[in-house]
């Protein structure tokens, strides 16, 4: 085999297998939640992507009424995706299939999350088209103590954020309000 055939050859074998298992539009499922370790003052928030399949991952920030907003961290990419790269390529491009934080009880939480966009480019030049896709709506929530929550962004036909409390069980309950809807509950 000639050596000039050698990179070319890994790079196309490589993004044939990340792409061959590739998550169906119907299975948006997500795993358990795993919270960290938490006290009276305190509840668990971890933020995932479901969807996207790698080409749009969310870069999540949160923080405080008049607190301003602060990154959760790197760029979160969907599960059954991230699975499938060779830690290699994960070393390289950073990200990570979710993120965890502690956040404060009984104080206004708001959560945003901004999805990669590829936009068209004609010679270099970006150009809207009709199928541009509106960021998600930055949610509020107040956490209460104790208690275990996940922001997830779901990539589909439309990008959209929820936020749900989880039970011990495992059991969702949806909450939150979008930000321009109102108050928190």
């Amino acid at each position: 085999m000639k050596t000039y055939l050698a990179l070319p050859l890994a790079i196309t074998f490589a993004l044939i297998i990340t792409g061959c298992s590739s998550r169906k539009a119907g299975d948006l499922t997500s795993e358990p939640v795993v919270p960290l370790a938490m006290n009276d003052h305190q509840a668990s928030l971890t933020f995932r992507t479901i969807g996207g399949e790698g080409d749009r991952p969310v870069s999540y920030t949160y923080g405080y009424a008049n607190a301003g907003f602060v990154s959760a961290g790197e760029r979160v990419y969907d599960s059954a995706y991230f699975k499938r790269v060779p830690a290699y390529l994960k070393k390289i491009a950073g990200g990570t299939d979710s993120i965890t934080t502690l956040v404060e009880v009984d104080k206004t939480v708001y959560v945003q999350g901004e999805v990669k966009d590829k936009p068209f480019t004609f010679n270099g030049i970006p150009l809207p088209t009709p199928f541009d896709k509106a960021q998600p709506a930055a949610q509020q929530f107040t956490p209460q103590a104790q208690k275990n929550y996940v922001v997830e962004t779901v990539i589909a036909d439309t990008w959209v954020m929820n936020v749900y409390e989880v039970s011990a069980t495992g059991e969702r309950k949806a909450i939150g309000v979008r930000k321009s809807d109102g108050v928190a509950n």
